[in-house]
């Protein structure tokens, strides 16, 4: 009989130390093969070491096997009897060393009742090599004793499985007392066939589709392990749970790193099934489904290395390391068909990239029997489905996975903020967050439930996939995919990527932003890389799809009719004469700012504008444009967006009122809201800067003139904006200086702040497109002047969020004109260099989804600002 154990080489030493790993550490024998480590009890909690009874009531124990079921084991056929044809007799879970007491606090050893053949097996022969050993009773379930799952597909996609036994350390040595264990390669069989020839004795068929190969160049299976286990051990986000892959049979002479031959289990499992209810079990499919077994002794299980700590024995679970948490991505939505619950595909979802824009792949939304009609948002609010728009270079004929995506428009807003997409360059090593299913088994309906789980960015050199991908990748992996992984293999059904939802990142600003969307890929890129569609690689395409109205504005303008001295006007609004470029200083200024630049008839002559032609305008115009430097040594760490803010009022003989804010643009000047300076009969005179929680640092300046924009509109609110110009200068302290003035004339930052002066309270806006707005609004406006916007949201506790994957959010409260005056200014905090720009002023509205606030632009008016302080 051909018995196989664990070799190893003479030049290695393993040390074993007590209370390294989990609860149960088992000090190893003095002799220990090199090539092997000391296995754990609970690591091994479902070996069986199999042995015959002798006279003197000692124990040869020969074979190993597998508890696969409370009172069975599953363990090679010709372990059925020994060279004497006498049946084993008793079985030992939960120890280690069988030699010795040492370590017998957790041993269990029971009787064999019951000895089942495969009925295809022969002695003669090495084929249908398996058996099951009916046990006396069932074992007491403990982390030290517990059954194994069973690996029942027929794909063997690890690179790496576990062995071990109790089996010869070597060629000529004995068996080895203590428990060892080898990880082994599979080898395909065609490769292994060359070890085990068609007509080898016992082999005559040479090997057969329920046999599988395993090996290493040091090390091996020796005799003594016969029966006993090959497995992987698998992770559930949690713990690792063992499945057990095949049943070591037989290999060559021991130490010569030929690899041995296991019986595949996936071959059998209808017949281990069948076997265990012959024999009065309540054993079903459903219960070897690998989600089901994972979960049903998921308590006794060991976690992952990295996933606890230990302090005085006890082990605490490393919070800062969890792979998979149960909070979700609120942007991931369902595609569904209307007037019904069916979703397109089980595996369809879809990303939202804009209040009313979701993004997917073309492949779920293709399909005329499943076309989308509808989405299903996460808090179950269903949008109908507007527009589907594909890829216009997606042929699913020559492969699927290349532009493979489509964005999906939406009749309605969604109430909630969709995060923005990353068009940054690829980066190997970056930490992804993605968004799967984990199945949740019933017998007779699958049901699912949403987790999110981390992963790596992986070059494209690195990303191997599996057979069934690279061959519908004719061309190779291209720049738009991201390939990403996680080390560990998954218990299958623990994460399943939706094809479409989101690839996430976290970056140190504490922002999320979708990186991409899943496209292809096993258990969510564990154990085997995934991949997804970059955005980066189709941003022009989903701009000309999300931004069809978008106006290229030529920086650059010519007017051939204009001639040297003609008068000239921008688009703008600022007026000028031309003039040479070179007598021109205020065209570096339109450059800087990428303003608009017009030249008269040729490259030579540029429209001045009239801030150049007049001394006092150019004094307030380089006061303006030098603001970042002029005021650098005021922005301490007392400053803050308050430095700038003026309250205006009325002062008499009687008493002072302050009922409107401004901002301070100049030393002279504080711009405000038409509509608020004009509230009362007479104008305001007085303003108060400075100290605005105490008077001991607050300044009042009388008001020399107060001048409203000529073409402000009461009725429609339109160029709600004025001047303010005071009767003296400010001395800019750090409690009161000038802001900077926001000078792109084309572009605003994403996010701004918007400040209640009156509560001090400061909340954070985004704007909106134009066609977004007016169809919320239901009404167009010029957005040369005015921008919609929207309350956005603030995340908290990003530190946890990017350890634990839990993600907390809180919404702002809803702005309305109940605390928002008009004229509150709106911010952007440039973080490089620390300045305040003013970018627009509050006019009306609530700021939500439902009625966002209409704002005024700054950038319009500088011109008109520097005309009236000047």
């Amino acid at each position: 009989m051909n018995m196989r154990g664990i070799s190893r080489t003479k030049d290695r030493r393993l040390t074993v130390y007590c209370g390294e790993r989990f609860n149960y550490l088992i000090f190893g024998s003095h002799i220990l093969p090199a090539g092997g480590s000391p296995a754990y009890l609970r690591e091994f909690a479902h070996i069986a070491a199999i042995g015959w009874t002798n006279e003197d009531q000692s124990v040869r124990w020969l074979c190993g096997g597998s508890l696969i079921w409370e009172n069975f084991i599953l363990t090679a056929a010709h372990c059925a009897s020994d060279d004497d044809n006498v049946p084993p007799d008793v079985a030992r879970m939960g120890d280690i060393n069988i030699y010795n007491d040492e370590d017998d606090e957790f041993a269990q050893q029971l009787k064999i009742v019951d000895v089942i053949r495969h009925p295809k097996h022969k002695y003669y022969s090495n084929y249908y090599d398996i058996a099951l050993m009916k046990l006396e009773r069932n074992v007491t379930l403990h982390n030290t004793v517990a059954p194994t799952c069973l690996w029942l597909d027929d794909e063997i996609r690890f690179p790496e499985l576990l062995a071990a036994g109790w089996g010869r350390t070597g060629f000529g040595e004995d068996t080895t007392k203590t428990l060892l264990k080898v990880q082994l390669v599979p080898i395909n069989n065609e490769k292994c066939s060359t070890y085990y020839q068609k007509g080898d004795r016992k082999l005559e068929n040479g090997l057969m589709d329920h046999q599988l190969c395993a090996g290493d160049e040091k090390m091996d299976t020796c005799p003594g392990d016969s029966g006993g286990p090959l497995h992987v051990k698998l992770f559930d986000g949690w713990k690792l749970t063992p499945f057990l892959v095949g049943v070591t049979s037989f290999g060559k002479a021991c130490g010569v790193s030929a690899p041995g031959v296991y019986v595949k289990v996936s071959k059998f499992g209808d017949w281990i099934i069948e076997t265990l209810q012959r024999h009065g079990e309540m054993a079903t499919s459903f219960m070897f489904e690998p989600m089901v077994c994972a979960d049903r002794y998921n308590n006794l299980r060991e976690y992952k290395e990295n996933l606890v700590y230990k302090v005085n024995l006890q082990e605490y679970i490393e919070w800062s390391n969890i792979y998979v948490s149960s909070s979700i991505s609120n942007f991931t939505v369902k595609l569904s068909r209307q007037y019904t619950n069916d979703s397109v595909s089980s595996n369809c979802s879809g990303t939202l990239m804009e209040p009313n824009v979701v993004l997917t792949t073309a492949e779920c939304v293709l399909d005329e029997r499943a076309r989308p009609t509808h989405v299903v948002l996460a808090n179950g609010k269903k949008i109908e489905v507007s527009e589907i728009i594909v890829h216009p270079s997606y042929n699913s004929s020559i492969s699927p996975y290349y532009n493979n995506i489509a964005v999906v428009k939406l009749t309605s807003f969604a109430p909630i903020l969709p995060f923005c997409g990353w068009y940054g360059d690829p980066k190997p090593g970056r930490k992804l967050l993605i968004t799967g299913q984990q199945l949740i088994p019933n017998e007779e309906s699958n049901d699912h439930t949403e987790i999110m789980t981390r992963v790596w960015e992986r070059s494209s050199q690195k990303c191997r996939l599996a057979q069934k991908y690279s061959d519908l990748l004719p061309q190779g992996l291209q720049h738009e995919h991201l390939c990403f992984q996680n080390q560990p293999f998954l218990v299958p059904g623990s994460c399943n990527a939706m094809s479409g939802s989101a690839i996430e990142q976290e970056y140190g600003d504490e922002k999320i932003y979708i990186h991409g969307i899943n496209l292809f890929g096993r258990d969510c890129g564990y154990g085997e890389p995934a991949v997804g569609i970059r955005l980066s690689a189709h941003k022009e395409w989903l701009e000309s799809v999300l931004l069809p109205h978008l106006k290229s504005e030529s920086l650059v303008y010519i007017d051939p009719d204009l001639e040297l001295g003609d008068e000239c006007e921008y688009a703008d609004g600022t007026k000028g004469i031309c003039e040479a470029k070179q007598s021109c200083p205020a065209i570096h200024t339109r450059l800087q700012y990428k303003q608009q630049i017009s030249f008269c008839s040729n490259g030579t002559v540029v429209c001045c504008s009239n801030k150049a032609t007049n001394s006092r305008m150019m004094a307030i115009e380089k006061e303006i444009n030098e603001c970042e430097e002029r005021y650098r040594h005021l922005r301490t760490d007392q400053y803050n967006e308050r430095s700038h803010a003026v309250k205006i009022g009325w002062q008499d003989e009687r008493n002072t009122t302050y009922e409107c804010y401004g901002y301070l643009i100049s030393t002279r000047g504080v711009v405000s809201s038409a509509s608020c300076l004009l509230k009362r009969a007479d104008l305001p005179n007085i303003v108060r800067l400075g100290g605005f929680d105490s008077l001991d640092n607050s300044r009042v300046i009388p008001i020399e003139r107060v001048i409203i924009h000529p073409n402000y509109e009461k009725a429609k609110q339109q160029h709600s904006i004025a001047i303010v110009r005071l009767e003296t200068a400010v001395d800019p302290t750090e409690n009161a200086f000038p802001t900077c003035l926001w000078q792109n004339i084309t572009h605003s930052p994403k996010d701004q702040i918007v400040m209640d002066l009156a509560s001090s309270s400061i909340d954070l806006l985004n704007p909106l497109y134009k066609s977004d707005c007016e169809a919320l609004l239901n009404r167009t406006f010029d957005e040369h002047y005015t921008l919609c916007m929207i309350s956005g949201l603030r995340m908290f506790n990003a530190l946890q969020y990017h350890d634990d994957l839990q993600m907390h959010f809180e919404p702002l409260d809803v702005i309305s004109n109940n605390y928002l005056e008009a004229g509150s200014p709106i911010v952007w905090r440039n973080r490089l260099n620390d300045v305040n720009y003013l970018v627009h002023m509050y006019n009306h509205g609530s700021c939500d989804l439902n009625i966002p606030c209409i704002v005024t632009r700054i950038t319009p008016y500088i011109e008109w600002f520097k005309e009236v302080l000047q």
